[in-house]
Parts: C-alpha cells; structure tokens; sequence
C-alpha cells in the first residue's frame, strides 16, 4: 500500500488515476470566464494519461474561483442577453448557436413527432426556444442551479417547468436530454452522466455540446471549466456513463463539438477510448497561446490596432496584454456598436483605416476569416495567430 497517496489535486477528476501531468507555466496566464470576462492569473491544468482527459486542477481554489464566477454570471452580457451567433469561417454567414444545434440533429435523431426534452443547464432558454420551434409537439422541463430565468424559460411554448433542484427531484423520464456547454463544467464528468442516464427512456437520445479544445486551444483558459474536451475525450467520457455514442465532431457548429449519442437497450460491449495522439495534441495546445502572446504584442506601438472578437479568445489576450488593444472587431449584429471592456466594438466597414487587427482563433480557421475580410478591407492590417 502507498504510504503516500497523491492528493485529490493531483488525481484525474473522471477516472481517478494519478498524478495529472501539469502544463509548465500555465499559472501564469491571464483567463477568462465562461461568461467572457476577464480572470486573474493562478490556475492550473494537467492531462491524465490514463483517460486522455485534459483538464483543470480541480482543487480547493478552482472550487472557491467557480463559485465565485457563478454568482455573478451574465449570460451574452455582449449582447445584451441575446444568445451568441455562430459563424461560417468561409462565407461569414452567421445564426444562433442554438438554431445551428437542432438543425444538424433533426435530420441526424429523426426525431419523433411527439416527445418529453428535458434541457440541463439552460439558463435564459435559448435552446429550448430553438426546440419549440422545430418541435411543436415536444413537451420541455429545463433545469438551472438558480431560477433568475424562471419566468423567461417557463414562457417558453411547450415548457412545463423549470427545475432549480437536484436532478431526483426532476418528474418522469426523457425521451432527449441536452446538455449545451454544460459537461464542461462538471467535475466527474462520467458519474455525472451515469446519473443523467437513469432520467432517460431506454433508446433516448443524449445531446452534448461542449468547447473543442483540440481545435481551439483558446478554451483551455475558460477558469471555470472543469474539463478541456477533445472529441475523443468526450466520446470516452460518454462511453464510459454507458451510452453508444454515434457522432462527436463539429459539422454543427465551428470550435465545438457536437455529441449524438444514445441509451442503449442493453449495456454495450465496449466503450470508446481516447487516442493518445489526440490528447497530446490537446494538451500541448497551450504552447500555441504563448505564440499568439508574441504576434498580438509585436503591433503594440505601431498606430492603431484592435482584436477581432469579443468572447473567449480575444477577452483573453486582451487582459494578457494589459488592455492595450484600441478597438475590438465583431460580425454579430448584436453586439456592433456596444463596448466590450470599456471599448468599442466595431463592425469590419468601420475598422478605422490602416489599422492592425489580430484574429484571435485558431490558425486554420483565422486565415479563412483574414482571406474573406481582405477582400472587404485591403487597407487593414490583418494578422493571424
């Protein structure tokens, strides 16, 4: 018997085993709310090479941190509650997060006509609005750890009740469950799940959206996430609560990963497993922040320049680089005109002439946005990561 067992710090928060291999200097970066708002330095993230599983260090502080976040959470407080717009990277075409969401599953479930959705985590309603509109004969429950959106989800179409209790307090069986950017938070992801399971119908379907770290290493300075999800990390995750996981990707929606996945009648034989290459890949993602760090500083001094985005990304490198960013650049309507961080945000037509601005997002996908907008702006300074 070990005389010396590592502390609950240093075990994978999902599997258990020991210890997290930690990312050297990671404590030392800025980060940023899930709700998009700057946060202190003093975090710390490992990958647990039994599970593949990149993840925060889920001790005492990151608990007393989360806490905190959550109290004073402001869904879309960008743009003024409204949910946040998804983009095509090549075409600039953009449509809510949630809509994007039941588009790419109602021809993928075939879903019946009739049917009991509950949707955990769903703050002001936003998927369940998608739902009501593409599913008139669904009945819906939403649940939430407080009730401030009571009286906006509850007046949803279909809604019976939204929930503020612990999931056994929760009526009846589902035939669907979603779970949008939620098991991102959660410690213990798969005993969490096992327990989601046993509120739905045997042969229902489980929905999980949750931010795709393996594409975007931006999401892994979210403070409050418990777990940095690379498709197959998810995949295992939700193998392992016992669910036949039928697709986990992002051809729903750019950055994300999209999880199909059902109950099955009996246990399967076999639960995915995360490839090792995928979760080095992911968890070396964190190198590539320091790289951004270096190319957003180089324009510090050389006239005007700004971030494109407003969300987790760029609120970032904005506080990493001490708010030194004159502007920020946004393709939501619903946020153009506002200020983030006590800066205006300006559509791409008002980028003020031979200004500098950085594309804070992934490589791949920051050159297909710059070649777009070249086209639009010449006369801006387009840098990418």
């Amino acid at each position: 018997m070990n005389s010396n067992p590592s502390p609950a710090s240093d075990r994978c928060h999902n599997c258990g085993a020991v210890p997290l291999r930690r990312a050297p200097g990671y404590e030392n970066f800025f980060r940023v709310t899930s709700d998009c708002k700057p946060w202190p330095t003093g975090g710390q993230m490992g990958l647990c090479e039994t599970c593949g599983l990149v993840q925060a260090v889920t001790n005492q502080d990151w608990e007393n941190e989360s806490r905190e976040i959550y109290t004073g959470y402001n869904i879309y407080h960008q743009s003024g509650g409204i949910e946040q717009t998804v983009f095509n990277p090549a075409t600039g075409k953009g449509r809510a997060r949630s809509d994007a969401i039941v588009e790419g599953l109602l021809p993928t479930a075939k879903l019946p006509v009739t049917g009991r959705l509950l949707d955990m985590g769903c703050g002001n309603g936003a998927f369940l609005r998608a739902c009501s509109r593409s599913l008139p004969g669904w009945v819906f429950c939403g649940s939430e750890f407080d009730t401030r959106h009571r009286a906006a989800v509850e007046a949803i179409r279909g809604v019976e009740k939204l929930y503020s209790g612990p999931l056994t307090e929760i009526s009846g069986e589902f035939d669907m469950i979603s779970l949008i950017h939620v098991l991102e938070h959660i410690p213990a992801p798969t005993a969490f799940l096992k327990q989601v399971a046993t509120k739905l119908k045997p042969g229902g379907w489980l929905v999980v959206e949750v931010p795709d770290c393996l594409i975007n290493p931006f999401f892994l300075l979210v403070a409050d996430h418990a777990s940095h999800f690379s498709p197959g990390s998810l995949s295992a995750v939700v193998g392992g609560a016992g669910f036949e996981v039928l697709q986990a990707g992002d051809a729903w929606v750019a950055k994300e990963i999209s999880l199909l996945a059902r109950k099955p009648m009996s246990p399967p034989a076999s639960a995915p497993v995360c490839p090792p290459a995928e979760a080095e890949r992911t968890y070396n993602n964190w190198k590539f922040l320091n790289e951004s760090i270096a190319k957003a500083k180089a324009l510090e001094g050389r006239g005007a320049w700004g971030l494109f985005g407003t969300s987790i990304g760029a609120t970032w490198l904005d506080a990493q680089l001490q708010n030194t960013a004159m502007f920020f650049v946004d393709e939501d309507p619903h946020r153009i005109g506002k200020q983030h961080e006590r800066r205006p945000i300006h559509a791409v037509k008002d980028i003020p002439a031979g200004a500098s601005v950085f594309i804070v997002l992934p490589t791949v996908l920051a050159e297909r946005i710059a070649g777009r907008l070249r086209l639009i702006r010449p006369d801006v300074n387009l840098v990418t990561p």
